[in-house]
């Protein structure tokens, strides 16, 4: 569900659920450092209209459709419930009429593979952020269980639950709290951690104001380029020499390695900005 301009300031001031698989370092796309730059205010936005989030966000009513297949007519968006004693507070998709269960809708996949390992059907073989979220959940909601209905793309739809523990629970109170006092209100970057690229990139900047920089971390940066720079040219070469022993061919056997294939792809983009490009691609023996 898109948020207004209001609730993005509100949630600056309590932790979220996703907030606190970051928090605990738990997230593959984000860590504690973007959560305190966040918190801190010191971002120019978000990042929630990001294209995976609008995607998310537009396919969350038909998860829960199919979630209510099996868990009866759901309560759609019933508010923000706040875990005593610490600063969390969560926003669930819905909850169970009935029980009251919280539910959390997921997609995965929409933009492209994911980095995630998702199981079975009925399990909570999900990954450990979702057992954060949903633990968080359930701590708000006083609830034993988090219904987890998911659509994953090349598996359809799949629902999860995740039973609440003790040891989760006990583990995200601590760290709640311990990140809010000694990073946020204390001002204090978690050390250790280094904020995303895509993240870090976002934070307001002052004019005309100067600050030292380590040189060691220049010298890290430039010596990380020229080394990509030279695995560029040498991957290039390389793809050249395999081009040219394919000849005229299409496609070429590569013993034990299988095959390579290089031929004209048309990228499905919008009618006016779809092209056509040549694409080298291996194929491992067996597939």
């Amino acid at each position: 569900m898109p948020i207004t301009a209001e609730q993005k300031a509100e949630r600056r001031n309590h932790l979220g659920s996703s907030d606190m698989a970051a928090v605990m370092g738990l997230d593959p796309y984000r860590n504690a450092s973007d959560v305190w730059l966040d918190k801190r205010g010191l971002l120019v936005d978000d990042q929630s209209d990001k294209p995976i989030f609008v995607a998310g966000n537009r396919f969350e009513s038909a998860v829960l459709d199919y979630a209510e297949e099996s868990l009866g007519w759901l309560h759609r968006n019933p508010g923000t419930r706040h875990v005593d004693g610490t600063t969390i507070a969560v926003n669930v998709d819905a909850c169970t009429e009935n029980d009251d269960e919280p539910v959390e809708a997921k997609t995965v996949g929409m933009l492209g593979p994911s980095k995630e390992w998702w199981g079975d059907w009925g399990t909570d073989q999900v990954p450990d952020r979702v057992i954060i979220q949903a633990t968080c959940h359930m701590m708000a909601w006083e609830r034993e269980v988090c219904h987890v209905p998911t659509f994953i793309a090349g598996r359809g739809f799949i629902m999860f639950a995740v039973h609440r523990r003790e040891k989760i629970v006990s583990a995200i109170r601590r760290r709640a709290v311990q990140f809010w006092e000694e990073n946020v209100l204390a001002g204090a970057h978690p050390v250790n951690v280094t904020p995303h690229l895509e993240i870090v990139q976002l934070v307001k900047r002052t004019t005309e104001v100067q600050t030292s920089v380590d040189p060691r971390l220049i010298e890290a940066w430039l010596e990380s380029k020229a080394a990509r720079s030279a695995a560029e040219a040498i991957e290039k070469k390389a793809k050249a020499a395999v081009i040219c022993a394919l000849g005229t061919a299409e496609a070429g056997l590569c013993g034990d390695m299988g095959a390579v294939t290089y031929f004209e792809v048309t990228v499905p983009a919008h009618p006016v900005d779809a092209y056509t490009y040549r694409k080298l691609n291996h194929r491992p023996k067996g597939l």
